[in-house]
């Protein structure tokens, strides 16, 4: 499907490793990912980005429990939640619908990881709102322990009836790590 970024977070002690920062690759790996990414290139056509007022949630209803929709805040230096999917809130527990990606944090996780946490959601939402592009990664689970997760991302900037970003819609989808991928 895509390109394999260098690495593998097969092993727990590169994913250790490797926790501050996400590892991005250069196209989705994930079959959610890769649909989601359709969609929204659908949506887009010949601009440069979506509009927010083109996404039907009933069109992808599926993938929502996995979803945030994000606003930006003072010209993309953070982002308000405007939707956290429920799977999201499940998996992460807590809730974050309301809560800026700089207030983000794990359930268990210790103050040096949720600044590890806000940081990499702000890292990756701020590369899709400037870069005006998608953007994928996968990002282990090192904050609550869980190494043994990946969450395979995408995330997509949509603009509200202007030419520049306002939101960022993301989705995660998590497997295990190594697990085969259809």
């Amino acid at each position: 499907m895509g390109q394999r970024a260098e690495g593998s977070f097969s092993s727990g002690e590169r994913a250790r490793k490797i926790t501050e920062e996400p590892q991005f690759i250069d196209a989705p790996e994930h079959p959610s990912v890769v649909a989601l990414l359709a969609y929204f290139e659908d949506k887009r056509g010949t601009r440069e980005m979506a509009d927010r007022a083109d996404i039907n949630p009933p069109e992808i209803a599926r993938y929502m429990p996995n979803m945030i929709i994000a606003e930006a805040v003072n010209d993309g230096e953070d982002f308000r939640t405007r939707l956290f999917g429920t799977a999201l809130v499940e998996l992460l527990g807590e809730e974050r619908t309301g809560k800026l990606l700089s207030e983000f944090a794990e359930e268990g996780a210790i103050a040096k990881d949720k600044e590890a946490v806000q940081r990499r959601w702000l890292y990756i939402s701020r590369k899709a709102y400037f870069g005006r592009k998608p953007v994928f990664a996968k990002v282990p689970f090192a904050a609550s322990g869980r190494l043994y997760l990946v969450g395979h991302t995408i995330s997509v900037p949509l603009t509200a009836g202007g030419h520049g970003p306002a939101q960022v819609v993301g989705g995660m989808f998590v497997v295990r790590a190594g697990e085969k991928l259809l």
